[in-house]
């Protein structure tokens, strides 16, 4: 029996006949393991016997240190730049022979740079492993602009620029040494990147011992890298497309890069519709978004929640989407509160998370704004209904999610084996998130860094006024401001180097800032000094 027969044979009997649901399923979060406690307190073990937190960051290390020597690993990521993963799956080739294939997005430019970093990385272990006589089989492509246009992922602004979809997936599939069907896999919201494992709410599903699930990732990671990928460093050939469909009993997948006919695609939103519908007289919807700008999918939480008028919806948004004074953005999230108010729907609340340091003076736009690389995203992209089923995924309710991009979720219920851990471990870390309401100033007693914090669209809309006018007051303001990086802990007499301002200048700086929050005193080691405040 060739090697493709015992696969398909072990298949038959993991995956159609009997299926194999081993407690196989588990969800990472960010940042830094995630915000609750249930989540945020579980440790992987290596095979060396240390001991690591089960981060975003380690879950990716993590299983390229568990696959045996041998094995195939292929990726589609959006956006890479956590090298300490990158280099597990680099030494994983070197030092295991493991045959990895890595799929980049290369739409955007600014990933220019950080593919570049990588195609170095990379390159640098071919050369080690050649210098030790070892063979190494690791293989980088990108998506391009061109392959975009061909399917018509791409649009002309009313400016003249031309923008172009994206490959914004973040999944992996793992194949078993000499196996011609994958066994493990992992998909959700996070790039493999510091930011998604140290500062970003986010999420990362892996599924073990589920080839059903691995089979259906394989299917897109074959289409996503014969039709839309182009070479950057190794022996690039086209892989093996093998059509899957969904098995009931196991999660849901669907893939927008998916064809239905020989001119359409899949769309993700007739699904998220037929979730949403599913809503109980004595249940309700979570929703966890950060990018909200699909009308159908607002009209649809709408209309759900009147027909359920006991049902309770929870809409939870990043701090980007409160700000709407730009209609051209579309962002909907204050419109459907607005429209709920106007419909009389008295179920829906919405809050926002927020962080004061989000604004500065953004050198990029010469403007006192908010400046997103700086804001702690809610970059999740999940709901969930009645506590019962979950939606999970790359896929943000908005246009170029739907019409640009290819993206794909996840469909959990929780009637599956295994499935309502899914929905219960997202509900533990939503409710941290949503209970995390921001304090008054005059309450906060200490750093609050990387803790969620949230508030209403009329807490919002206030403080992001008040905040822009006490950085747009003075430029003494942004001096003081840009010198309190992230992590940074500065001295009065460091902060008065740095600006160059003198003491009437820097003490009226420092009283503004800390009045609206930016910023806060404090002492370390007994020294006094200052930090921003969030």
């Amino acid at each position: 029996m060739n090697k493709l027969a015992r696969a398909l044979c072990v298949f038959a009997v993991t995956g159609c006949i009997a299926p194999a649901f081993a407690d196989d399923i588990n969800i990472y979060y960010g940042p830094k393991g995630g915000f609750a406690k249930v989540n945020n307190s579980r440790k992987f073990i290596f095979s060396d016997k240390s001991e690591r937190k089960a981060t975003l960051s380690n879950s990716i290390i993590y299983k390229f240190d568990s696959l045996e020597p041998g094995s195939t690993a292929k990726i589609a990521m959006y956006s890479m730049s956590d090298f300490k993963a990158l280099e597990s799956m680099v030494n994983a080739a070197k030092d295991k022979g493991v045959h990895i294939k890595l799929l980049l997005d290369g739409v955007p430019e600014w990933t220019k740079e950080s593919r570049e970093q990588i195609t170095d990385i990379v390159k640098k272990g071919a050369e080690q492993a050649e210098k030790e006589g070892k063979p190494y089989d690791f293989v980088l492509a990108c998506t391009t602009q061109e392959a975009m246009k061909r399917v018509g992922r791409e649009q002309t602004l009313e400016d003249g620029k031309v923008i172009y979809g994206t490959m914004h997936e973040k999944f992996g599939v793992f194949y078993k040494p000499g196996m011609a069907v994958p066994t493990s896999c992992f998909n959700g919201s996070a790039n493999i990147s510091t930011t998604s494992d140290q500062i970003y709410g986010e999420n990362r599903v892996f599924f073990d011992d589920q080839p059903v699930v691995a089979r259906q990732f394989a299917e897109e990671f074959a289409r996503l890298w014969n039709e839309y990928s182009t070479p950057v460093f190794g022996k690039w050939i086209p892989e093996r497309f093998i059509e899957t469909n969904y098995v009931p009993g196991y999660v849901k997948l669907v893939f927008n890069s998916e064809p239905i006919s020989e001119t359409e695609l899949t769309t993700i939103d007739s699904e998220l519709i037929k979730v949403i519908n599913r809503v109980k007289d004595d249940g309700g919807l979570d929703l966890s978004m950060f990018s909200f700008t699909r009308r159908e999918l607002a009209e649809a939480i709408l209309r759900s929640a009147a027909r359920h008028p006991k049902a309770k919806f929870r809409l939870l948004f990043d701090h980007a989407q409160l700000d709407d004074e730009d209609k051209t953005q579309g962002k909907l999230a204050p419109w459907l509160e607005d429209e709920a108010k106007r419909r009389n729907i008295k179920n829906i609340e919405v809050r926002y998370r927020f962080r004061r340091n989000a604004y500065a003076y953004d050198p990029q736009t010469d403007k006192v704004c908010l400046v997103s690389y700086m804001s702690l995203f809610l970059h999740h992209k999940n709901v969930s209904i009645n506590n019962k089923e979950i939606v999970v995924g790359s896929y943000n309710w908005s246009g170029s999610a739907e019409n640009m991009n290819f993206e794909n979720i996840m469909i959990f219920n929780g009637d599956n084996q295994h499935h309502q851990k899914i929905v219960d471990s997202f509900k533990a870390e939503f409710d941290v998130l949503w209970n995390s309401r921001m304090p008054e100033i005059s309450s906060v007693k200490s750093i609050r860094k990387g803790v969620p914090q949230t508030v209403t669209l009329a807490e919002g809309k206030a403080l992001h006024e008040k905040l822009l006018k006490t950085l747009k007051r003075s430029k003494d303001n942004q001096l003081v401001h840009s010198a309190l990086a992230r992590d940074a802990f500065k001295t009065y007499d460091e902060l008065k180097e740095e600006t160059k301002l003198n003491d009437r200048k820097l003490k009226a700086a420092i009283k503004a800032l800390t009045s609206d929050g930016f910023i806060i005193k404090l002492a370390k080691k007994d020294v006094e000094g200052y930090a921003q405040a969030d």
